[in-house]
């Protein structure tokens, strides 16, 4: 554990890090993009994985590029636009990291390099499965990359930082370091005469994290959207939809629930443990248990639900309780209306 914990140092920045070890071996490591309030230590039957999940949210897949303008000693060289591009997940990959790419053309005239680099920003995304292209730098190279992008591109594109072409604009996170290196792959679908991918290893921080924070705070993936907007339709009914720790722990209970809703930040009850809503609130204890996994007889709020919604295959979005504060920060979409909810239809019995 101690080991595992001064592993940490080799991340630049602001950041914290999550272990869990159980039976003599660490099982998991992970780094935080933010840290926690204070260090913390506790031996439990049920490891609390809340912190962790919460701050995997709300895991948007995105390209970032960053352009600037180089020029070359007067008679020597021609106007250059570089880019620098990256793929990733926000927030996770703020302190992870990808493959980090850097391409260079001319900037105006016939060859001008901006189509075969938006080509390759956007294969990039293609490869990756991002919903989201976000460009900053300077003004005049960004704004003619954001031109050669296709159009299917170009509706889920976002425009960030920029500046007055004195300055690349990229934020934290950038290194616009030129020194020779080891070369990462080129991404799929990269055309291999304008490919100079950055220099290996990766850097310890994201492309653009600062621009990126700004861009995706408080925002949701379209998948993610699209349940919000379902949970909100459901929601004067309660058909199809609860919340409250009593009436999603119930939902879970019978293995009813399709995606669990968490409202952040977190506000469970200190030292709250489930079977006290179990047994206080009147519910069914959970034997037998769907799939006999969920356990709901002990452990903290938040590690006993989020476990019984893996367990039962269960989806989570994380929402921000500015945007929906819902009760108890908990609530559920549910796969089927349970038996208290579902009418009873009489019909002939065809002869």
């Amino acid at each position: 554990m101690r080991q595992a914990a001064d592993g940490e140092r080799a991340v630049a920045g602001r950041h914290g890090r999550m272990i869990v070890a159980s039976r003599g071996q660490v099982l998991l490591a992970e780094e935080l993009p933010e840290p926690p309030a204070r260090d913390e230590a506790t031996v439990t039957a049920l490891p609390d994985l809340v912190p962790l999940a919460v701050q995997h949210a709300p895991g948007i897949r995105y390209v970032a590029a960053c352009a600037y303008g180089l020029t070359g000693a007067p008679g020597e060289s021609p106007d250059l636009v570089e880019v620098a591009f990256q793929a990733g997940t926000w927030p996770s990959s703020a302190v992870a990291p990808g493959d980090r790419y850097r391409m260079r053309g001319p900037a105006v005239g016939r060859l001008s390099a901006a189509g075969p680099i938006a080509d390759s920003v956007t294969a990039l995304a293609r490869g990756s499965g991002a919903e989201v292209i976000v460009l900053g730098g300077a003004e005049p190279a960004r704004d003619a990359l954001a031109d050669q992008l296709v159009e299917r591109w170009r509706k889920r594109l976002v425009l960030s930082g920029g500046g007055d072409g004195g300055g690349d604009g990229c934020g934290e996170g950038y290194d616009d370091g030129r020194g020779d290196g080891q070369a990462a792959p080129a991404p799929a679908g990269m055309p291999d005469a304008h490919a100079q991918a950055a220099a290996a290893p990766a850097p310890d921080r994201a492309l653009m994290e600062r621009e990126l924070a700004e861009v995706f705070r408080d925002g949701l993936g379209t998948a993610d959207e699209a349940r919000l907007e379902l949970f909100q339709a459901r929601r004067p009914s309660g058909h199809g939809a609860v919340e409250g720790i009593a009436g999603v722990v119930a939902a879970l209970q019978r293995s009813q629930v399709a995606t669990l809703l968490l409202n952040v930040p977190l506000r469970f009850p200190a030292h709250h443990h489930v079977s006290a809503w179990v047994t206080g609130k009147g519910l069914p204890e959970s034997a037998p248990e769907p799939y006999g996994l969920l356990g709901f007889r002990e452990g903290p709020v938040g590690a006993a639900v989020l476990r019984a919604a893996v367990c039962t295959g269960a989806g989570l979005v994380v929402v921000p309780r500015q945007r929906l504060a819902l009760a108890d920060g908990l609530g559920a979409l549910l796969r089927y209306a349970g038996p208290e909810r579902t009418p009873h239809f009489s019909r002939p019995a065809r002869r």
